[in-house]
């Protein structure tokens, strides 16, 4: 997690690459570059859920094609 200037608030961050081949950090929320002077903190898996990213199995949907549904008109 670090500060994202772009988006103004503490975010996950993802590892890029400029031209030169140097690591650099980005928003997974924007894509902006986050500063290397920018404190990285690191978070556990109930933390990151607790700031609103989800971890893990994406949770059922409760429309969809799940199977099991009469009216969809998707039939094969």
């Amino acid at each position: 997690m670090a500060q994202c200037p772009s988006c103004a608030s503490e975010v996950l961050t993802w590892i890029d690459f400029d031209e030169a081949g140097a690591e650099l950090r980005r928003c997974v929320d924007c894509d902006a570059a986050v500063t290397t002077d920018a404190t990285l903190g690191w978070v556990t898996a109930a933390e990151l859920e607790a700031r609103g990213y989800a971890f893990g199995e994406p949770p059922p949907k409760a429309k969809g094609c799940g199977g099991g549904c009469s009216g969809c008109s998707m039939r094969k």
